[in-house]
């Protein structure tokens, strides 16, 4: 260690010694955070870039959609590449995994018809079955099967990488490269550039992100020059406040949504009592229709919106007249909050919704005028292809939005084939 000559001796020499350390360690630590701050403010153009392999088509994203559409494509003859940014996250599916069911089962049948996995792996995963509509005419008979997820991640991701023409990658795409107006590639976090001659963009949205949702498609789609409208989550709870008295409580009843005086929508089904509001699918239904306005902030537009519960929906108004108290049609405790009087027009204020980590789904997305919807491709890009959830398409709780994404991902691949091939 240098030191001025003679001048420091023994503890002199020490406490030299100490602080010249001190002194080029702090000088490190710095160093090693504007080094930090410069790779995350830079990205990617840090990382050397290198060719990583040709392709026919890149399918970013490996939920429902691009599941579909990867399979669809490989099927075809074309060599295909899925990316996701997790292994164990292929084909997820949400807390009410059902297949089919009214207003769906004949779109089950028809994914078969094109071609798709999703009927045989609800056959391989079901862990009940039922025939709905029974009491009617055949024509409207509608088989609705309940999915073991586990089960069904399992058989998807097994078919992915068996299916011959496809590779699952884990990756996360951070640019999509385009040259004289046409996509022509992706680049990876790493520096991983794979050239491909379409890109099907297969993210989601933004709700439910432990299922492995980030919302990045929405950045990659803009780069590409196209325009969202505006993306809130919905099919969640609504937040009214302290209900920390009934939390746990449920109710059969009809849930209606106001904006002022004017009725916005009504659903009747089980009510779910929350510590800070109210749930379950009648309820989460009507979280489509709560929107903050351009131009207003999120609490003044809330302050425009009301509930009203009828708790007592199987009742009649004059049914009621010589009961004297909520009990007997309301459990206890519940009736101990909301009187006879009330009981047919529970008035709660909405505070706000619950947030996506508990949505099942994401309203808003990419414009649909700037898609082609017979065949999914841009008008803006060709060659470049969007599906799923990513897309300004939502429904209401049952499974049209996982219909919604098995069906445009086939669609794409279907086109594909015949450009390509």
């Amino acid at each position: 260690m240098f030191f001025p000559g003679d001048a420091l001796q023994g503890q002199g020499l020490v406490w030299y010694n100490e602080l010249l350390y001190r002194f080029f360690r702090l000088l490190m630590v710095w160093f090693c955070r504007q080094l930090c701050v410069f790779v995350m403010k830079k990205g990617s153009d840090v990382i050397l870039r290198y060719e990583a392999g040709t392709i026919d088509v890149a399918v970013i994203g490996a939920g429902h959609a691009g599941v579909e559409a990867a399979l669809a494509a490989a099927r075809l003859g074309c060599s295909t590449m899925l990316f996701t940014l997790s292994l164990d996250a292929v084909a997820n599916m949400p807390c009410n995994p059902s297949i089919g069911g009214t207003a769906k089962g004949h779109l089950v049948r028809e994914i078969d018809a094109l071609g798709g996995e999703m009927g045989k792996a609800a056959d391989a995963t079901f862990l009940q079955s039922r025939m709905l509509n029974r009491g009617k005419g055949p024509a409207v008979h509608s088989l609705r099967a309940q999915i073991d997820r586990p089960a069904y991640t399992q058989y998807m991701k097994h078919k992915v990488e068996l299916q011959e023409n496809l590779t699952l990658k884990q990756a996360e795409i951070v640019e999509l490269l385009t040259e004289n107006g046409e996509v022509t590639g992706v680049v990876t976090a790493l520096g991983a550039v794979f050239r491909a001659k379409k890109v099907i963009l297969a993210v989601g949205g933004k709700a439910a992100p432990a299922l492995g949702t980030t919302g990045d498609g929405y950045g990659l789609a803009r780069s590409m020059g196209h325009e969202t409208t505006t993306i809130y989550p919905i099919l969640t709870g609504i937040e009214c406040g302290d209900l920390q008295k009934i939390k746990g409580v449920r109710a059969r009843g009809t849930v209606r949504l106001f904006i002022e005086d004017r009725l916005l929508a009504e659903e009747t089904g089980e009510i779910q009592f929350t510590e800070d509001g109210i749930s379950g699918i009648c309820v989460m239904n009507l979280t489509m229709h709560i929107t903050a306005e351009k131009g207003v902030s999120v609490r003044e537009s809330l302050q425009r919106y009301h509930l009203e519960l009828d708790l007592a929906p199987d009742f009649s108004e004059k049914e009621l007249l010589h009961r004297k108290s909520s009990f007997g049609i309301l459990s206890y405790a519940l009736s101990q909050i909301v009187s006879l009087e009330d009981i047919k027009a529970w008035r709660l204020p909405v505070r706000g919704v619950k947030g996506w980590k508990s949505a099942q789904c994401t309203a808003g997305g990419i414009r649909l005028d700037e898609i082609d919807m017979q065949t999914m491709e841009s008008r803006i890009v060709p060659g470049f292809y969007l599906v799923g959830e990513i897309l300004d398409v939502q429904g209401k709780c049952g499974g049209f939005n996982l219909q919604n994404a098995w069906e445009t991902g086939i669609r794409a691949a279907q086109h594909l084939n015949e450009i390509l091939l």
